[in-house]
């Protein structure tokens, strides 16, 4: 990937909650009398549609960006930051539909209770107010899911599936009710786009890139056990994969006894060759399975490569701040600058609970003692405590690179905030996203 991608100005979320917010003035323009003083009862119609619109926009949004649509991760400096744009959208807009029967059930109250009840159930004299509750009921139970019951991750996979379902549901109940999606040709033009971008993203990612597309195929040849929780992986391809250090793939592995899930996963190999490596760690249930049953001959199949966690940047002076597998990217780096002259001078602190899983260590000292400009610090919890940034010396001068488990993360970006350095010397990645 050409290094000044690396430098565009993330746009993406100032681009993409801008794209739902113009249904209000297309709302305004198609509805002019609104703008004036109303009764009790126009008030409660007419924010209930306005709530309705900016909830459905949102929603069909957070379908675009859920779809892995790789030349937009650009525009939001990382795939992972798309998913928490995603994330935000999918929140925002499940209140704004909620809103949307509650503000049209109050108009009942007091004299009809029992009918404010029933609203917001599908027992409607129409079909297109009943294909709305069906809509708002089946958008219930998947936030339910995602947010209180936490399934196990391809359960919840499984069921994110019916989104879309739930989505065109929406979009019945929208365009049957009288003339609201076609009061201005304008706001009928962008209803349909936004219906027809999001109808087709959910397509692609939920059955075409799983079962139609054909994507690289690798197979499996070593599988070396580095500690009781951390493998390595060795997986070759027919020809050269190419990919820019500190990115990553979704992996689906074909082997028995495991399920085909994609996960992502960090190459932590060099770029420009047949073979790639990466490092997984059994922390639940899939990785888990995958140590136990994963051998040499299984074949896999990849996704990507996505990530814009890179290290050439303008900055010379870095520092590295690695916690447990998230040491991969690290590792792909300086394997990289094995090949490629480097002149940037690193400081890299490797942080584990003890020294004993601190794999790959030997690589980066060896490193160290070819490369005068790397330095590497290893931090052990059970011998110096957590990493503190304010420990580490003129952090103000240089571009911060960290990975590593959310807890770690967010305690250093909370330190490094009280310190006031500049966010934009300070990358990331959330893999707790994908």
């Amino acid at each position: 990937m050409p290094e000044n991608n690396y430098h565009k100005r993330n746009i993406g979320p100032q681009v993409f909650w801008l794209i739902p917010l113009l249904v209000i003035p297309l709302w305004l323009t198609a509805y002019p009398e609104t703008t004036v003083k109303h009764s009790a009862k126009g008030f409660f119609i007419y924010s209930s549609q306005l709530f309705a619109l900016a909830g459905f926009a949102l929603f069909a949004v957070t379908f675009i960006l859920a779809a892995r649509i790789k030349w937009l991760e650009s525009w939001f400096g990382g795939l992972d930051k798309m998913y928490h744009t995603h994330h935000r959208m999918a929140n925002v807009a499940f209140v704004l539909l909620l809103f949307h029967p509650i503000l049209l059930a109050t108009r009942w109250i007091p004299q009809d209770i029992a009918k404010v009840f029933w609203y917001f159930f599908p027992v409607h004299r129409r079909s297109a107010v009943d294909f709305g509750s069906w809509s708002l009921w089946g958008l219930i139970i998947l936030m339910l899911l995602t947010l209180v019951i936490k399934l196990p991750y391809d359960k919840w996979k499984l069921t994110h599936k019916f989104m879309g379902v739930i989505f065109i549901f929406g979009v019945i109940h929208l365009f049957s009710l009288d003339n609201l999606a076609t009061a201005n040709p304008l706001l009928l033009l962008y209803l349909l786009i936004l219906s027809g971008a999001a109808i087709a993203a959910w397509l692609y990612k939920s059955f075409l890139l799983e079962h139609v597309l054909q994507k690289p195929q690798v197979q499996v040849t070593n599988v070396e056990r580095l500690s009781d929780q951390v493998m390595e992986i060795a997986l070759q391809a027919e020809e050269t994969i190419t990919f820019t250090p500190g990115q990553f793939y979704f992996f689906s592995f074909i082997a028995p006894e495991i399920t085909r899930e994609a996960h992502p996963y960090t190459v932590c190999s060099a770029s420009g060759q047949k073979q790639i490596k990466i490092m997984v760690k059994a922390l639940g249930d899939y990785t888990r399975n995958l140590y136990r049953n994963l051998e040499a001959g299984a074949t896999a199949s990849l996704e990507g490569p996505y990530g814009r966690f890179y290290y050439r940047r303008e900055s010379k002076n870095q520092v590295w701040i690695a916690g447990g597998v998230g040491i991969a990217p690290f590792l792909s780096w300086i394997r990289n600058m094995r090949v490629q002259d480097s002149d940037i001078k690193t400081d890299l602190y490797y942080c584990v609970n003890t020294e004993e899983e601190a794999v790959y260590l030997d690589e980066f000292k060896e490193f160290e003692k070819q490369s005068a400009s790397f330095n590497i610090h290893l931090v052990c919890a059970d011998r110096e405590g957590f990493l503190d940034a304010r420990d580490i010396s003129d952090l103000k001068q240089k571009t911060i690179y960290i990975c590593g488990p959310r807890q770690m993360r967010q305690k250093l970006l909370s330190e490094l905030k009280k310190m006031k350095l500049s966010e934009k010397d300070i990358h990331y990645e959330d893999f707790d996203f994908f």
